[in-house]
């Protein structure tokens, strides 16, 4: 697993051409997607089963050919209060890619897209026209982006395009209204706060010194943290602590007790106890199973 899982350290696609498709099966009980965010955009749709997929702090009951978009920052996840399974599908590139042309239709309709100065919708129904024309374009460029030929570059580009013309024709282009919501700006301070505890995560953090950070209350954070994040503060960061610590178990020879306090769990009893939790044997036993193997 990633260790930086909210921000993406993940490479989408190459510099020269930042386009990346994927397939995720998920089954019954298992965690759609983790709430995280990238630079780039992405088209999100279902082929198979339901889910419940989250954009900031907004939330889209998807079933088969339902489709999402989500902006370039957006924090973004997905989860099946049923724990049904699901099976879903992503085309995942930079915008500004698109925009880097020098002509007038870059600068009218792509380059504000990617500035935030206009807007596409977020949800697409597949039960509509304009949804259905969408999945069949998000098809077609998954085909291509698992393809080998020597055109699928410039096909996959020419598609996107065109998708984009799509949405120009049928009117859900749009200029985007003037300033921040509360929601965003929300989002962005706690994307900040995350940010702060996955580089201070071996010290001693309490939601009082978070909220802070934030420039909430320390009840309106909880609220909101557990809102985007679909876990409570302390609880996000303990699950990052636990990452770093496996991490650690693996790379280094670090006692245990070693290993515990410079994740920021110093109560040995405690971090037993959720690592456990977490991977179904002790610390000792994970480093041993990984070195094993």
């Amino acid at each position: 697993m990633d260790l930086r899982l909210l921000k993406e350290d993940r490479r989408h696609g190459i510099p020269e051409f930042p386009f990346a498709v994927y397939a995720i099966d998920r089954q019954t009980g298992e965690t759609i997607l983790d709430n995280h965010w990238h630079d780039e955009v992405e088209f999100l749709w279902v082929e198979q089963g339901k889910a419940t997929f989250q954009i900031g702090l907004s939330t889209y009951e998807l079933e088969e050919g339902d489709v999402i978009f989500v902006p370039g920052g957006e924090v973004h996840g997905g989860f099946s209060d049923e724990g049904l399974s699901c099976s879903y599908r992503a085309v995942v590139f930079r915008l500004d890619w698109l925009a880097e042309g020098r002509d007038g239709i870059a600068s009218r309709y792509v380059q504000p897209l990617a500035g935030g100065e206009a807007e596409i919708p977020l949800y697409y129904d597949g039960a509509t026209k304009t949804g259905r024309r969408v999945v069949g374009r998000l098809k077609r460029m998954f085909r291509m982006g698992e393809s080998e030929s020597d055109t699928r570059e410039l096909r996959i580009k020419a598609e996107l395009y065109s998708l984009l013309a799509d949405l120009i024709d049928r009117g859900q282009w749009r200029r985007a209204a003037p300033g921040r919501s509360v929601s965003t700006y929300t989002v962005e301070r706690l994307k900040e706060v995350v940010a702060y505890m996955e580089t201070h995560f071996s010290q001693p953090l309490s939601v009082p010194v978070l909220a802070e950070i934030a420039g909430m209350s320390a009840g309106h954070f909880s609220r909101m943290f557990k809102i985007v994040m679909r876990k409570t503060p302390m609880d996000y960061l303990n699950q990052y602590r636990i990452r770093q610590a496996a991490h650690l178990l693996q790379n280094t020879d670090w006692s245990v007790a070693e290993v515990a306090m410079e994740s920021g769990l110093t109560n040995f009893s405690y971090f037993s106890k959720k690592f456990s939790a977490v991977h179904a044997c002790t610390p000792s036993q994970f480093r041993k199973n990984f070195r094993s193997l």
